[in-house]
């Protein structure tokens, strides 16, 4: 009992530092950080053209460094955000498939586009060298 009663007084003669334990607090600040980073879309410049893509049950993901034509309802094609004649559609891709080893090109053509239009774009794009062409569709 002496000894308990010893011990007591002890703590008492002692200070304990008293402070508030940020760590907690910090990782979550960081987890947050990293969920907004990681869910902000980033729009490029090809993205951020006003197309409505078509719908589609079953979309796969494609990468984004592929070469993308994208067609707008008023029938413009644009690669890589730079308007293009049809005509000279085919040479564009030529020489970027060449510089980037690329074999395939995503086309993003809005929902209302003549079907005819598409398939001269898509016509292009095979002249071009192009093996596969990937269809953007909206999710």
């Amino acid at each position: 009992m002496a000894s308990r009663l010893g011990s007591r007084r002890q703590l008492r003669g002692r200070r304990l530092a008293v402070g508030i334990d940020l760590t907690a607090m910090v990782d979550v600040v960081f987890l947050l950080i990293i969920f907004f980073m990681v869910s902000t879309t980033f729009i490029s410049l090809e993205t951020g053209l006003p197309v409505d893509l078509p719908q589609a049950q079953t979309a796969e993901a494609t990468p984004s460094d592929l070469p993308t034509v994208t067609v707008t309802p008023d029938e413009r094609v644009f690669i890589g955000g730079a308007l293009m004649e049809l005509d000279t559609l085919a040479g564009m891709l030529q020489q970027m498939i060449s510089d980037t080893g690329q074999t395939t090109v995503v086309l993003r053509a809005d929902a209302s586009v003549p079907h005819g239009f598409v398939v001269q774009v898509m016509d292009a794009i095979k002249q071009s060298g192009a093996q596969r062409i990937a269809i953007a569709t909206g999710g």
